[in-house]
């Protein structure tokens, strides 16, 4: 039911809503929400969340839209891939500049330069059956609170997708 309660929320139209979340908790409703989907893809994911890091003030239901968004394609992106290679790596601490960072690393195929470079590109997608305008809605929600998303290529092949948020006052 909870999770019912949880989708419900994630879809109606509303005003954004700020308050203090704990970065921890915003990963864990997520996965909630993905758990079948990880089993069903037989991908592993392994969260590792400094404890202590501060609340940020954010709107909940849209930073989980762009955590949902990152975890569900760094899942399918690992749809081809050997069974022991599926693995999902979702890392929460503070980096140099004393920002919440969010990194989520897959193990998937990976992408070339030019997709590389057009990534975040209204209307443009590397699935084929994708409309190209989920990571375009991530990096704006992530800039309306302050924040910057980006893509690294992970040194173990696939994609790490990270995102920053200040941390609340």
């Amino acid at each position: 039911s909870q999770v019912i309660a949880r989708l419900r929320e994630f879809v109606r139209a509303r005003e954004p809503r700020r308050e203090a979340q704990s970065p921890s908790r915003l990963v864990d409703n997520v996965l909630r929400l993905l758990a079948l989907e990880a089993e069903k893809h037989r991908v592993r994911i392994e969260v590792d969340a400094v404890a202590d890091l501060p609340a940020v003030h954010v709107d909940r239901v849209m930073l989980e839209q762009v955590l949902l968004n990152l975890v569900k394609n760094g899942i399918e992106s690992m749809r081809d891939a050997p069974p022991a290679r599926r693995q999902l790596a979702i890392r929460v601490g503070r980096n140099f500049d004393d920002q919440i960072e969010f990194r989520i690393a897959d193990r998937g195929c990976g992408m070339s330069d030019t997709d590389a470079a057009r990534l975040f590109t209204p209307f443009f997608t590397t699935k084929s059956d994708g409309m190209g305008i989920g990571l375009a809605i991530c990096r704006s929600i992530v800039e309306y609170h302050q924040g910057r998303l980006y893509f690294e290529r992970n040194p173990e092949g696939g994609s790490v997708f990270v995102f920053t948020l200040p941390p609340g006052n």
